[in-house]
């Protein structure tokens, strides 16, 4: 069996957590975005978490703290993303349970993502978390020239 650790984002993990999101966006995968991550994530904050097999990135989860304008204090926005090689591993659901603990520990205390409906295994990985869904979002994305839908789904400390 092969053994993934999780640890702190890094700057030298930049360019393998960029190609992951961009193979995903050029195969039309289940993202709402298209913007290239190395234009949004802080690398050198460390807030951000990658799953790797040896020394390659295989996966990432990223949280982020939402200010004040947008939402009340104490929530935060979750992305997890895996290299399709690497899917149905249980990547995801490590990647996952690793960023619900660590925002937890960081003070946020809901968390919210959007996932695109056609993505059911991301849905249905993210409820067997803990999260619930909160409704649909209509046109919440922009990916492929087209606009996308998304599954509002929460997850409380409670």
């Amino acid at each position: 069996m092969e053994h993934y650790i999780i640890q702190e984002m890094s700057v030298s993990d930049q360019d393998q957590v960029c190609s992951i999101f961009r193979n995903g966006v050029a195969s039309g995968d289940h993202v709402l975005d298209a913007d290239d991550p190395a234009e949004w994530i802080d690398f050198e904050r460390g807030e951000n978490l990658v799953a790797k097999l040896d020394d390659k990135v295989v996966g990432w989860a990223i949280v982020t703290p939402l200010e004040e304008a947008e939402l009340p204090q104490g929530v935060g926005r979750i992305g997890v993303f895996v290299d399709p090689e690497y899917r149905g591993k249980g990547i995801g659901r490590l990647l996952l349970n690793s960023a619900i603990q660590y925002s937890e520990e960081q003070g946020i205390d809901s968390l919210i993502c959007g996932i695109v409906p056609d993505n059911l295994p991301a849905v249905m990985l993210h409820k067997s978390c803990g999260f619930k869904a909160l409704g649909m979002l209509r046109d919440a994305g922009m990916c492929g020239g087209r606009k996308r839908d998304a599954v509002l789904l929460q997850h409380t400390y409670a």
